[in-house]
């Protein structure tokens, strides 16, 4: 438990794995600001909107000021773009979303006196690397766009370390669990619905698709070991947080533990996996004190049982690209119908899809 209250300002705040560092905050006696553009809804804080340490801002980042930050000491961005799949939906915005509001936010914290600065990325940067263990010194391989954008954020906000400004990087693995806002286009919460919902479950490359998982409670401890830790063990560090690497084939087979024999599982060929990485993870544990707790068996249970519950539901906003296409679609559909009607482009869209600015969740 800290030993003293911080003004901690958070983005993507009401995002799958904001959701869950807000509540935590607050359970630690810290006043939270809470900006996210809700863009996949504000069900996620609806509960807590009358917390008196909690402020909720329904903004995209870009329309941070000064005001918003000045006594904040603390900033944990987690409003980048989620997938790779959501950056190659539009090009230009991954590069608006991911570089210059994130940087100009990192370069606005800084000026406002904000002493530590937290940007999630993703361990994807690192690309593929079968059967090799990464570390936070593994040159960088990015194979996607996604991954570009996320490399560039990470060197520019760390370049701003100094008087009295501390950026650190976390990369994230691959989370998975229930949270008050549900994603089912991750691995393993997509492979649980499947199995739930169809009793089988299909597996590309055989099963041997291998990435680096995390439960969102141990995002979450990860994140908030950063408050309490040494400046000194944080400013312009890149911390890999991750704990269990797994390729598809275990994962199902603890899901046919989890709910029986019946399950069938189907393996298919397919193109190789350009995440196929094993962080090390050892720096956080050594300067952080971060412990991963939460086991699969435990994650699939609890996911498990709120789909059987009604307590989550697999709804459109928990496909993040599914429902970012939708948006996008939905934009250029009103700007043609705008430019038709009066030769102005509408101005509830930008040039470059929506004027929100998705979330890393």
């Amino acid at each position: 438990m800290p030993c003293r209250s911080l003004s901690i300002l958070v983005t993507g705040a009401a995002g799958y794995i904001g959701s869950a560092l807000v509540r935590e905050l607050l359970a630690q006696g810290h006043r939270v600001t809470a900006v996210d553009s809700m863009l996949f809804g504000d069900r996620a804080l609806a509960e807590l909107t009358h917390h008196p340490r909690l402020q909720i801002l329904r903004m995209d980042i870009r329309g941070l000021r000064r005001e918003h930050l000045t006594g904040m000491q603390m900033l944990i961005d987690l409003a980048g773009l989620s997938s790779d799949l959501v950056s190659e939906l539009d090009p230009g915005w991954n590069g608006l979303a991911h570089h210059h509001a994130q940087v100009r936010l990192a370069r606005l914290a800084r000026s406002c006196g904000v002493s530590r600065h937290l940007l999630a990325s993703s361990c994807d940067v690192y690309g593929q690397r079968p059967g090799l263990t990464l570390n936070e010194l593994t040159p960088p391989h990015p194979l996607t766009r996604h991954a570009h954008g996320v490399l560039h954020t990470e060197a520019a906000v760390l370049s701003l370390a100094g008087d009295g400004f501390a950026p650190v990087v976390l990369r994230l693995g691959q989370v998975f669990g229930r949270s008050a806002r549900m994603r089912f286009d991750l691995t393993i919460n997509a492979m649980t619905l499947s199995a739930l919902r169809l009793r089988c479950v299909t597996l590309d490359q055989g099963g041997q698709r291998r990435r680096a998982h995390l439960h969102v409670r141990d995002v979450v401890s990860a994140l908030t070991a950063v408050l309490d830790a040494p400046v000194n063990n944080i400013s312009r560090q890149i911390f890999d947080i991750s704990h269990l690497t797994l390729c598809t084939a275990e994962i199902a087979e603890a899901l046919r533990q989890t709910l029986g024999s019946h399950l069938r599982i189907v393996a298919e060929g397919a193109a190789p996996d350009p995440h196929d990485l094993a962080p090390e993870g050892r720096k956080a544990h050594d300067l952080l004190g971060f412990r991963p707790q939460v086991s699969l068996r435990e994650g699939l249970e609890e996911v498990l049982a709120g789909l059987d519950h009604g307590a989550i539901t697999d709804s459109p906003e928990t496909h993040a690209a599914r429902w970012v296409h939708e948006i996008l679609a939905l934009g250029r559909e009103i700007r043609g119908i705008a430019a038709t009607s009066s030769g102005r482009r509408s101005a509830a869209f930008g040039p470059s899809g929506t004027e929100q600015a998705l979330r890393l969740q």
